[in-house]
């Protein structure tokens, strides 16, 4: 199972961000790629084995396959999260066509987020690292969730995790 953090700008710097969470507890399991809108990385269109990848997100576009079961998780081992506030996640997508085609996973899940760093924009929204601890969960990977959930608690009581792994 590998996580790509698809990262805006923004978050590369804020101390409340939980995508380092992600690349910290999870090192070899995890890529933190800055999103561009004008210059896709190529780890994301040319390098990408499209049929095993997996992109977390509510929204699709009609062509785009959407996975409504968690069992058929197993069938992908790279999932994209986009990682960034909702508003700029949405923006991300909307500007990057080479993701509308690529399976999406809405992860529909009925718990409000425990995130306390930042005022949240969705009731249900979960930060970065819920996502990834969520999908390790419902993949059985227990031993990595635990490790990072850990990590992310910690964290959003304000504990120093930096030297941590």
């Amino acid at each position: 199972m590998y996580f790509i953090l698809l990262t805006h700008s923004r978050e590369l710097n804020k101390k409340s961000a939980t995508g380092p969470l992600v690349k910290q507890a999870l090192s070899n399991q995890c890529d933190v790629i800055e999103w561009s809108r004008t210059e896709p990385d190529s780890r994301l269109t040319s390098k990408l084995d499209t049929t095993k990848a997996l992109l977390i997100y509510p929204e699709t576009h009609k062509q785009a396959p959407v996975i409504k079961n968690s069992n058929a998780l197993v069938e992908f081992n790279t999932f994209i999260i986009l990682d960034g506030t909702w508003q700029e996640a949405r923006k991300m997508y909307n500007r990057s066509p080479y993701l509308h085609s690529l399976a999406h996973y809405p992860l529909n899940i009925d718990y409000p987020s425990s995130y306390q760093l930042r005022r949240n924009q969705k009731s249900t929204g979960l930060c970065t690292a819920e996502v990834a601890i969520e999908l390790l969960k419902q993949r059985a990977e227990l031993v990595q969730a635990n490790k990072l959930e850990s990590l992310y608690n910690k964290f959003n009581l304000g504990i120093d995790t930096s030297q941590e792994a």
